[in-house]
């Protein structure tokens, strides 16, 4: 079981300077050159996203980006320090949801063997990395075995549908995730954290992708991308509250993406609707609709990410008032949109 006071000793920002510079242009790299060889792929053997009643975009649009960003992430782990018994569960954890590329082929998953292969996935981390205390708030740790093991399943799963709910609208969910992996990466480096590298080595594969997803979007990360990036932040907040950091504050960066989602299904559950039937009700969708562009939408949800992600670093570090400011400049600007969502659907 952890100490309940946390991490004794910061190793300090100045650490990031020491990521192998390697694995951050060769992460850029590989997302480059694989992001451009399954863009004409998809285009020679038209494979697209064919717009419907729900989408954003308006004319057919290649997938298989995730195939890029996991790639990239792969190749610039392999030239990294990250111990073997984190590194290949990791790997083999994205090989697997690689089985996800189905959906993107234009052959859709029932939503019942999308679950199983989450469940795969999830289960696979849990079966060969080791296993790890979660320390839930400062005073409250649970010690790794069968519940833990339980939770870690139960977060995967969560995060995985999440940002696969939130993959909606050009460039939001690859500008989300860069900035959310440089809040964790700055999280990390405050912690002993075997996978510290990891969120840093995220940031250039979202970066590079962003140039091709951006608004508006060249290519889709489709299923393969939404699901890894979830399932490696997940990864990431997990590591870090087996470290001296609780849990709900690593995921703290998270939180905008995490508020929409619950509110979202809660709200359906109230009007009794399938939550399991795809949608356009998330608050992203709702502006886009009321005549957002998608870019001013990505930009208003950077700004809520990063209001987050300096709240949970301000909190760390002890600037408790500073956190407070930031924590509150989050919360009023989600809760000013989903206030003006409701409005919107009772007008």
């Amino acid at each position: 079981m952890l100490p309940s006071s946390g991490f004794t000793r910061p190793r300090g920002v100045d650490e990031v300077n020491d990521i192998n510079a390697l694995a951050v242009g060769l992460t850029f790299g590989v997302t480059a050159i694989v992001t451009m060889g399954v863009l004409q792929a998809s285009k020679y053997w038209r494979i697209m996203d064919v717009p419907n009643e729900r989408s954003a975009h308006s004319t057919p649009t290649p997938t298989l980006g995730g195939i890029a960003i996991s790639a990239g992430i792969a190749a610039g782990l392999l030239t990294t320090d990250v111990p073997g018994t984190w590194l290949w569960p990791l790997l083999l954890t994205l090989c697997v949801l690689l089985v996800s590329v189905v959906d993107d082929l234009g052959r859709p998953m029932r939503v019942g063997r999308k679950l199983l292969l989450q469940l795969a996935a999830s289960g696979t981390w849990v079966g060969l990395a080791p296993s790890m205390p979660i320390q839930l708030t400062q005073d409250w740790v649970l010690a790794s075995g069968p519940a833990t093991a339980v939770l870690t399943i139960v977060w995967l799963l969560w995060l995985m549908n999440m940002f696969n709910f939130m993959d909606g609208i050009d460039g939001l969910t690859t500008s989300q995730a860069t900035v959310m992996s440089l809040g964790l990466s700055l999280v990390l480096v405050m912690t002993a954290s075997p996978i510290a590298v990891l969120p840093v080595v995220m940031i250039p594969a979202c970066l590079c992708f962003l140039l091709f997803n951006a608004p508006p979007a060249r290519i889709f990360m489709a299923d393969v991308g939404s699901l890894s990036l979830g399932f490696l932040l997940g990864t990431v907040t997990l590591t870090a509250a087996a470290h001296g950091v609780s849990l709900w504050l690593s995921a703290l960066p998270l939180a905008g993406y995490a508020i929409d989602t619950s509110y979202t299904i809660f709200r359906r559950l109230l009007r009794r609707e399938n939550v399991l039937q795809a949608h356009n009700q998330h608050l992203y969708q709702q502006l886009v609709q009321s005549g957002w562009s998608q870019l001013q939408v990505d930009g208003a949800a950077l700004v809520i990410s990063a209001s987050f992600s300096c709240a949970a670093l301000f909190e760390l570090s002890g600037q408790h008032i500073l956190s407070g400011v930031c924590m509150a400049m989050a919360v009023l600007g989600m809760g000013a949109g989903l206030w003006w969502k409701e409005r919107r659907s009772r007008g």
